[in-house]
């Protein structure tokens, strides 16, 4: 089946006085045997700004569109960018999303090509009954109420020796965002494996993080796209579950080395007893790419 494109924009009947931004942050998905097939959004509220992402087989970066608006008294309202490889609009749809007992009632037009998806349509969205892979550290989620218990740990390098130190592979490239655009990975193998996207939009750099992709709850929006010399900077924006508290921004700095993207992450929400970064930075980690967006296409 081909993967639906579509750009919405919502906004919401009036809120009760009960909802808050929390009712509508993070990851949201539909019933895809009530739809005919996947619609994902991924939403970053930070006061009334909501931006975020949306895609139908995300592992499959050529669905990946991007999204832009408001938080008012009525809801969410926003567009939804599709874009060509290049970084142009290839189109924009509009629609209206309610909060009602748990889920998220969408409703709009879409403004892709007839017979690709385009037209009325309304959609029942609900957050994944499966949330996010537990992790060594703790975690909250929401809606709240939702806690993911503290793992044991987990020791490095064999025999709880610490891990080896990391060899840089080579010169860091100074960068441009053809440097940049594509998609990298890491962290996993199979279907758990993380695919870090970013695209081209206008002239700036937008993405997603995803990992399971079919999973709302383990995806983020990337935004604030920064090159400066031979760094990249950029966030991941943490949304409906997360380590210590949400929402909050991780913060990324990254070089790239051939076919290596080195990333190391910082974040303002830790706690004094949370684990201190190596000395030189935060937590490191290595994605391999970049792989085209059209190259992941049957990532379905």
């Amino acid at each position: 089946m081909k993967p639906l494109m579509l750009l919405i924009a919502l906004g919401v009947a009036p809120m009760a006085a009960a909802q808050s931004a929390d009712d509508y942050r993070g990851g949201w998905k539909t019933d895809e045997k009530s739809t005919g097939g996947p619609h994902t959004y991924e939403f970053s509220i930070r006061g009334d700004q909501v931006r975020g992402v949306y895609c139908t087989y995300c592992a499959d970066a050529t669905t990946l569109a991007f999204v832009d608006g408001k938080l008012g008294a009525d809801g969410l309202n926003f567009v939804v960018t599709h874009v060509k490889a290049d970084g142009s609009t290839a189109y924009q749809d509009r629609a209206t999303a309610k909060f009602d007992h748990g889920n998220l009632i969408v409703t709009g037009t879409s403004g892709a090509p007839k017979g690709s998806g385009g037209g009325k349509f309304q959609w029942t969205m609900i957050k994944d009954s499966r949330g996010p892979d537990p992790l060594p550290i703790p975690i909250v989620m929401l809606p709240p109420g939702r806690n993911i218990p503290l793992l044991p740990g987990r020791g490095g390098g064999g025999g709880g020796a610490p891990p080896a130190p990391y060899v840089q592979p080579g010169p860091w490239r100074q960068l441009s965002q053809a440097d940049v655009v594509g998609v990298w990975l890491g962290f996993g193998v199979g279907i758990n494996k993380q695919y870090f996207i970013i695209r081209r939009v206008g002239n700036k750099l937008r993405g997603m993080v995803c990992g399971r992709c079919d999973n709302p709850y383990t995806m983020a929006a990337l935004d604030d796209f920064e090159i400066q010399g031979d760094t990249l900077k950029f966030n991941i924006l943490h949304e409906d579950w997360g380590d210590y508290s949400i929402p909050f921004d991780k913060h990324v700095t990254a070089h790239i080395a051939g076919n290596e993207m080195r990333i190391t992450t910082s974040q303002e929400n830790l706690p004094p007893t949370a684990p201190k970064p190596p000395a030189g930075g935060g937590f490191g980690s290595s994605l391999l790419g970049p792989i085209a967006a059209e190259a992941t296409r049957e990532n379905h």
